[in-house]
């Protein structure tokens, strides 16, 4: 009779997230969404290479301004976030390998992993949300001279 191998490989693992890594990146999806918003209501009242009719209007200003001040909010609540969250998992992850009291290294890199994985698309929505406040900061600018 033959006997099924069954190979186990970590890398392919599937590991559920969090119930707070899935309000995270529900956070995530809402900022990035907030700021196409924010974007396209800056454009449709004037248009990426048609800054010059509104070189005159100063609640076109006001507008830039508070677009880039709200964005530069919304980058550093989602770096307090992700901060927050990777504290409270790693301190439960930590817990969790005391009370176990024998851990293999799988389980610490699955950890540091997912904690790698979160930081990414932290950061990959910051810098989409950045890029936009450049813009905007350079709209002002434009319009100043």
């Amino acid at each position: 009779m033959l006997q099924e191998t069954v190979t186990w490989d970590p890398q392919n693992m599937i590991v559920e997230p969090s119930t707070g890594q899935k309000i995270y990146v529900l956070f995530l999806v809402v900022a990035c969404v907030v700021t196409v918003v924010k974007l396209i209501r800056i454009w449709r009242v004037a248009l990426p290479f048609r800054l010059s009719t509104q070189a005159n209007n100063p609640s076109y200003l006001k507008l830039l301004r508070s677009t880039h001040g709200s964005l530069a909010h919304w980058i550093l609540c989602i770096f307090l976030g992700w901060g927050i969250l990777s504290s409270t998992a790693l301190y439960d992850f930590c817990n969790g390998m005391l009370n176990e009291k024998v851990t293999g290294r799988m389980v610490i890199l699955l950890q540091i992993r997912e904690f790698s994985a979160l930081l990414a698309t932290a950061l990959c929505v910051v810098l989409f949300i950045f890029l936009v406040r450049w813009h905007v900061c350079a709209r002002i600018e434009r319009l100043r001279d």
